[in-house]
């Protein structure tokens, strides 16, 4: 499922990695939307960042299958990660998605979300 997110294959040991490593840290949540099978995964940081008056958010991954994204899952994890969020007394929630992602843009706007940032990215040699 992860692999949509970037449209590629994923290297099984690095995800298997961090996968059990952030299952011990306390500032990282997954949420899974399951029926029969997993249909729906966000997975969420909390920062800690000098230039906020308290800690915030961010929605890292929010992946939902191709073929259940009018089922409202999606808005399901985002409303329970905003309640988590506010239980934690987060500041505020941010998220990053590609410029491509046109529907993801307008699915986020209709959250509730705002465009207010800019994010760079640069990649780097082996």
């Amino acid at each position: 499922m992860i692999c949509i997110l970037e449209n590629k294959e994923i290297n099984k040991e690095h995800f298997d990695c961090i996968f059990e490593n952030s299952l011990k840290n306390e500032n990282i949540i997954y949420l899974v939307y399951r029926d029969e099978k997993i249909e729906g995964f966000l997975s969420f940081k909390i920062h800690h960042y000098l230039h906020h008056d308290h800690d915030i958010g961010e929605i890292v991954e929010l992946v939902i299958l191709p073929e259940k994204r009018s089922f409202k899952i999606g808005k399901q994890l985002i409303e329970k990660i905003e309640e988590i969020a506010r239980n934690k007394k987060l500041e505020q929630i941010e998220l990053s998605t590609s410029t491509y992602r046109k529907d993801a843009h307008r699915f986020y706007e209709r959250q509730g979300y705002e465009k207010l940032h800019y994010n760079f990215t640069k990649e780097l040699d082996d």
